[in-house]
């Protein structure tokens, strides 16, 4: 063969393995596990010995997807709790199962595409914005005088910013593991997993994305939405030893808003890892947080949180 054939050949091969590695980007990121036999086998609020109803909503663009709704009759603090990148709901069970026996109504639900709904495509917060929306209708209807609050993990908590900004009623969010660019986490996440340049790699998947969903990478940018949520306030938690959405991602939040704010690093934490770390201190954390700006009076469940266990 000619050098020119040899060179044809090369550039083929690179182009072959450019698209294949892309569209594996593009999977794993934005294409739902295909469903398990086990999916059906799963733990629910029974489990906790929680008073709780299974309720199926409808989004706007037509998704049914499923939720469980843990029931504190007479009490209007409703805490709605999203999950995070392809996780099932039961995975945040415990936390939910805690702020309800703090007298919480709790709300955990599944996004589109996760067991309990309708298949369709991962969208980090772009489309998932909707099943939010729908969740907090239900609170509305469903509770006397809903004082609503947002808990989101990773994804979730990006799903919460976004869903929050267009619902002033939303009155406090607690944002566990956010990222501040989708863009920008796509291409850490490919440089620290290859060791290769991210951009195109992302650029090329993030075209597949928009071929099937008609939405564009960059319109998952939390940090644009920061100040439609000023003056509520938020609570920023984050693992300080997150290797997928790095802690810089919160402290870009963190310092960008100009409403009330905290943050909370748990040194050594993975990601969404704080409340494994130490469960008890999560649980009073967040029920705290929630109890001051939703107005609920936990004083007899929550014990004083020394100033030695805040890291």
């Amino acid at each position: 063969m000619s050098p020119l054939t040899y060179l044809a050949v090369f550039v083929a091969v690179l182009l072959v393995v450019y698209i294949a590695l892309s569209y594996q980007l593009y999977r794993r990121a934005f294409v739902p596990d295909r469903p398990a036999p086990l999916d059906d086998f799963m733990f629910t609020p029974f489990e906790f010995q929680a008073d709780y109803e299974e309720i199926e909503l409808v989004t706007a663009d037509g998704v049914n997807f499923g939720a469980w709704h843990f029931r504190q009759p007479g009490s209007p603090q409703t805490v709605i709790v999203s999950g995070g990148h392809k996780g099932q709901r039961q995975g945040s069970l415990g936390i939910a199962a805690a702020l309800w026996r703090k007298g919480f109504n709790v709300v955990l639900y599944s996004y589109r595409g996760m067991p309990g709904s309708d298949r369709a495509p991962i969208t980090f917060g772009i489309k998932e914005v909707l099943e939010l929306q729908a969740v907090i209708a239900f609170a509305r209807k469903r509770i006397a005088n809903a004082r609503i609050g947002l808990l989101g993990y990773s994804m979730g908590a990006v799903v919460s910013l976004l869903g929050a900004a267009g619902e002033p009623g939303v009155e406090a969010l607690v944002l566990d593991s956010p990222f501040s660019d989708l863009r920008t986490l796509m291409i850490e996440n490919v440089r620290r997993a290859s060791k290769l340049p991210g951009s195109p790699f992302v650029w090329l998947a993030g075209e597949m994305f928009w071929l099937r969903t008609r939405s564009w990478i960059s319109e998952c940018r939390p940090r644009d939405v920061l100040s439609s949520l000023e003056p509520r306030p938020l609570f920023f938690i984050h693992g300080g030893a997150d290797d997928i959405t790095p802690v810089n991602h919160s402290r870009r939040l963190y310092d960008a808003y100009r409403g009330p704010r905290e943050i909370w690093i748990v040194q050594g934490a993975p990601h969404t890892g704080a409340y494994f770390a130490d469960r008890s201190l999560y649980v009073e954390r967040v029920a705290g947080f929630f109890a001051r700006h939703l107005g609920l009076d936990v004083s007899g469940h929550l014990r004083l949180v020394e100033e030695e266990e805040v890291s």
